[in-house]
């Protein structure tokens, strides 16, 4: 072995037996009781040159056996002085949290002389953040509800048992019928001849919606000449170069207008999105859970408007019934956490859709940075008035109940916005938007995009759109102020209110090109 390897060695060596020397020290600190500890410092630096010692010899000799001959020696130590503790007090509860560090100790120092130095530090240092942090976890613990983990629970599981488990391609698939097998293709003129299944019968003229044998949809083809085994057609759409000779082609069936609904329709796409949306607000939950109403109205209202915007305004509406005379701090609550959708409704739709996303914001950004600025007006001015904290009472920050019931929003947005583009022209759009967002800015804003995702409109228009629904969810809120709350803050917040939609409506028409966007649509056959 030459020097440059002893060296190495030993360096390894001596990081093991660091690692030991800082686990045993918090070990030794973190004990409120010393007559329990039957471990010290220098035990657990002995751990870990155990755990380097066996591991060392293994290699060198070439036998594992070595390994788990010093692995069982030294589960007997750990066992044998557990087993002292409760013949000492077999009423008592010594826990293993001392156990379990030594054994990780042992395998850090295994893994440090096999070469995984970094794995073995960085697992060191979250071992010493979780046993410095021991009373902070049972305080945590402590204060967590049961609810709020079975809501955690169903979030993971719509996360990741249900989310992988649903079709990609959009449901019209499902009201296809196998049409034929390309046979030739003729991409400058975009046009293909098609080995038709037995029993198909079309007419010259018609256009038909085509899918690959996966079930995703390639667009609309015209029937160009027709017989008794192949047709040609001309492809109408912008995926040509994904028509090959030997592609399967599907055909839909049916009610037109019904697959033209069901082919807005992914149900793995809306799902995520659900399951994106509930995630933000979850953080939302938490984050007014950590504050607490210490935070004082302003942050209460910032950072509820991340978890449910609408559900903030509705709480302090109704407080505002009961204590009008903080009618100025509701105010600023509800203008904090309107404004805050906007940012987050960007960050959502960066998941999906960046280019849009970059395309919505300027407006959506003009808008924010207008909420922001009044809010803080507003709060410079009622400084020197008192002060009172409130409690947001979030019930539930996860419901199942509430999850299914965006999706099927989400879907029915998707397609009456799909019907509208394709019937009655892109012009239309807007009036959707509008009326969407009075329930949901997020799932509009998302329509839109899957809608400029499949070509059917341009992006300048999609993103329009969104930043009209996002306007309409903010006069949505206006409205639940002035049914549910005090006419006195409804007073206070509509001059606001209409500032920020002003400034996005103004800043939209200023920087979207719309002149193509009132063009109808196609025919549809």
């Amino acid at each position: 072995m030459n020097d440059s390897a002893l060296i190495d060695i030993f360096l390894r060596f001596g990081l093991a037996a660091l690692l030991g020397f800082a686990i045993g020290l918090e070990r030794t600190l973190g004990l409120d009781d010393k007559s329990q500890q039957h471990t010290s410092l220098r035990d657990f630096v002995l751990f870990a040159l155990l755990g380097a010692i066996s591991t060392f010899i293994a290699v060198e000799l070439n036998s594992v056996l070595v390994f788990v001959a010093g692995t069982l020696c030294f589960i007997v130590l750990v066992l044998s002085g557990y087993w002292r503790d409760y013949l000492r007090d077999p009423e008592g509860d010594p826990g293993i949290t001392t156990e379990a560090a030594a054994v990780l100790t042992f395998f850090l120092g295994a893994l440090i002389i096999k070469g995984a130095v970094v794995t073995a530090i960085a697992v060191g240092i979250v071992v010493l953040a979780i046993l410095s942090q021991g009373s902070a976890l049972r305080a945590f613990s402590r204060n967590v509800k049961r609810f709020e983990l079975d809501a955690a629970l169903k979030l993971l599981v719509i996360s990741f048992i249900v989310l992988p488990i649903l079709p990609q391609a959009s449901l019209d698939r499902y009201l296809s019928l196998p049409l034929g097998e390309v046979e030739a293709v003729e991409e400058n003129n975009q046009r293909f001849v098609l080995d038709l299944v037995p029993g198909v019968a079309y007419e010259i003229g018609e256009q038909l919606r085509i899918y690959d044998a996966e079930g995703n949809a390639l667009g609309p083809v015209e029937v160009e000449g027709i017989s008794d085994s192949e047709m040609t057609g001309r492809y109408l759409g912008d995926q040509m170069e994904r028509i090959r000779a030997g592609t399967q082609l599907r055909a839909e069936f049916g009610i037109r207008v019904v697959s033209v609904m069901l082919s807005a329709v992914r149900p793995y796409k809306i799902w995520l999105i659900v399951i994106l949306v509930s995630f933000i607000s979850f953080v939302g939950y938490v984050l007014v859970k950590v504050f607490g109403s210490s935070a004082g109205i302003g942050l209460t209202g910032l950072v509820g408007g991340l978890a449910s915007s609408t559900v903030t305004t509705l709480s302090f509406a109704r407080r505002s019934l009961e204590s009008p005379a903080l009618n100025q701090h509701f105010m600023i609550a509800i203008l904090l956490a309107s404004t805050v959708m906007f940012p987050r409704l960007l960050m959502q739709i960066a998941v999906v859709n960046q280019a849009l996303m970059m395309q919505m914001a300027v407006p959506i950004m003009t808008m924010a940075a207008t909420g922001f600025g009044l809010a803080l007006w507003y709060f410079l001015r009622a400084r020197k008035q008192s002060s009172a904290a409130e409690t947001l009472t979030l019930s539930n920050p996860f419901s199942l109940k509430s999850a299914l019931s965006f999706a099927l929003v989400f879907a029915s947005i998707l397609m009456v916005t799909r019907l509208a583009i394709t019937y009655l022209g892109e012009a239309w759009l807007p009036v959707v938007a509008l009326i969407s967002g009075l329930t949901d800015a997020d799932a509009i804003a998302f329509s839109v995009s899957d809608a400029q995702q499949d070509g059917l409109i341009s992006l300048d228009w999609a993103a329009f759109n969104a930043v009209l629904g996002a306007i309409a969810n903010t006069f949505m809120k206006l409205m639940l102020v002035y049914s549910l709350g005090d006419k006195g803050l409804f007073k206070k917040l509509i001059g606001p209110v209409v500032i920020i939609g002003i400034a996005g409506l103004g800043s939209a028409f200023l920087y979207y090109d719309l002149s193509a966007a009132t063009e109808p649509a196609g025919t549809v056959g």
